[in-house]
């Protein structure tokens, strides 16, 4: 049988402006297109300049999973799968793994990947109960931290033994270092403003509390949303006025960063941030809440400092402390810089996906649809 190149389908809610949807974007790009073919599947509309090149898209415009048209949507998909003879499927997010799963598993495709990069923030009943049973028809799941597999090998009841660890990507020849010599005078968080889970209204209020100690810091809110217009509404209320800088949407964060001395992450919960890694490599000293991936990124004291969730005073107290001490402060973004650059490439990444992609045909002992592997 002549070789053909391995066909995976990647299906994702939408290609909104966030970590993973920029982490499949980036890698659908850098994949091997004289061994792989990528497709791409999203739920909803999507942002054209955020589209990946040379890939495949299909649109499933499904507005509600529980519907006559939800059903639907997964068996026209089948149908697409098996016509188009695809070896893989990989999904990202709840409503994407739900159509994604069942359709591949009604399609016979032989490979089926859940991926997992939060703590599982969006769960409802419903939801729950339909993943429970969709991830049990999936042959592995891919996380991109060790305690994003902790979570849901206790809470789903899903085989360790089944995960695979591949970090997040990061181009590393982009983010050069910084060097951030005296006093600090800026602080960001990078999050999107769509949801709560990301607390930027405890970074508002941490600045609210170190602003009258410290007038000469400006604080830095990257990122849009329809949480906005209420952030705004409370750093007016804690008196920040022009101290408080409401970016919106940012085209190159790295460059941005280049100003910014400490860089946030305040969530509640979080699989394993990129926006903390870019803090890493670009010479932000970083403070981050003690939860998800953030401990894995973020060791306390050595590349940078924990807080607990929750508690805008304890933020702002390591926040004090590193616009007060400048050797802590250059001596913690220095080492995680160097953390970064040893632990997180997009080489890394994109090997461990490919390898990944090889080691499941094998243990599959069968040849996918297509024909398997250009070799």
């Amino acid at each position: 049988m002549k070789n053909h190149r391995f066909k995976i389908l990647y299906c994702i809610d939408n290609l909104a402006c966030g970590g993973t949807e920029l982490q499949l974007v980036n890698l659908i790009n850098r994949l091997d297109r004289s061994r792989l073919e990528p497709h791409l599947l999203t739920l909803r509309k999507y942002d054209v300049e955020a589209f990946p090149v040379t890939c495949p898209h299909l649109v499933k415009d499904i507005p509600r999973i529980f519907s006559p048209s939800g059903i639907a949507s997964v068996l026209s998909l089948a149908a697409w799968l098996r016509k188009n003879r695809i070896d893989a499927v990989q999904t990202f997010f709840q409503d994407a793994t739900i159509v994604g799963g069942l359709a591949a598993r009604l399609a016979g495709v032989p490979i089926r990947f859940a991926s997992f990069r939060d703590m599982g923030f969006w769960r409802t009943g419903r939801h729950e109960w339909l993943l429970k049973n969709v991830y049990r028809m999936m042959t592995g799941y891919v996380a991109n931290s060790d305690v994003v597999i902790d979570y849901f090998t206790k809470e789903f009841g899903l085989s360790v033994g089944k995960f695979t660890k591949i970090y997040n990507g990061a181009d590393v020849t982009a983010l050069p270092w910084v060097e951030h010599q005296g006093p600090a005078s800026h602080v960001a968080i990078v999050g999107n403003l769509n949801r709560r889970v990301k607390r930027t209204d405890l970074f508002i209020k941490a600045a609210g509390i170190l602003s009258p100690e410290f007038p000469e810091i400006s604080w830095h809110v990257l990122g849009e949303g329809h949480y906005r217009a209420e952030y705004e509404e409370l750093a007016d209320s804690l008196g920040l006025g022009g101290r408080i800088v409401f970016a919106g949407n940012v085209d190159n964060v790295p460059a941005y960063l280049e100003q910014i001395q400490i860089g946030v992450n305040s969530s509640d919960s979080e699989g394993l941030s990129n926006a903390l890694l870019e803090y890493m490599f670009k010479g932000c000293a970083v403070v981050a809440t003690a939860v998800g991936g953030n401990s894995e990124l973020v060791r306390d004291q050595e590349t940078g400092l924990l807080v607990p969730p929750d508690d805008p005073e304890k933020l702002a107290a390591a926040l004090r402390e590193l616009i007060e001490k400048n050797e802590l402060r250059g001596a913690l973004a220095h080492n995680a810089r160097l953390y970064a650059e040893e632990t997180f490439s997009w080489e890394k990444c994109l090997a461990a996906h490919e390898n990944l992609y090889i080691q499941q045909t094998s243990t599959n002992s069968m040849v996918g649809p297509s024909g398997g592997w250009c070799v």
